[in-house]
């Protein structure tokens, strides 16, 4: 039995989606530090969180429609529906809000992150016309 588990390939990440998180962290931080330097509030340290989580697990999902000219117009066109919506949420809604945790919008980025899985193919098939079953890895 031991030698039946030794014996299988382990499933591990490739270095494009290694890289890709790695990207996405040094976005986050970066955004966050310049936020920080133009005197924001602490709360829109969860907003780039909120942003920079669902659309790096967009990428590394979608990894391999990243030739298409049409994922990246569904992916661009998500991310302005989506920065709107986060601007609007943070400035207005939270307007009294100074402080606001990243883990307190965690679950939020959860959830936004598979609800941006089906907005990106459902935006492609709009942009390209065809209907597609997503593979995801």
């Amino acid at each position: 039995m031991h030698s039946e588990l030794t014996k299988r390939p382990r499933s591990r990440s490739s270095t494009t989606e290694n890289f890709a998180i790695l990207v996405g962290i040094i976005i986050t931080i970066a955004l966050a530090i310049t936020a920080d330097r133009n005197g924001m509030p602490q709360k829109w340290h969860a907003a780039i969180f909120g942003t920079t989580v669902p659309f790096g697990v967009a990428l590394v999902s979608y990894r391999a429609r990243w030739t298409r000219w049409s994922f990246w117009s569904a992916l661009a066109i998500c991310l302005v529906v989506h920065s709107l919506i986060i601007w609007v949420v943070f400035q207005y809604v939270l307007a009294n809000v100074y402080h606001f945790g990243w883990a307190l919008w965690f679950p939020i980025a959860f959830v936004e992150a598979f609800v941006l899985l089906v907005a990106v193919q459902k935006v492609e098939e709009i942009l390209t016309g065809r209907h597609e079953r997503a593979k995801l890895p």
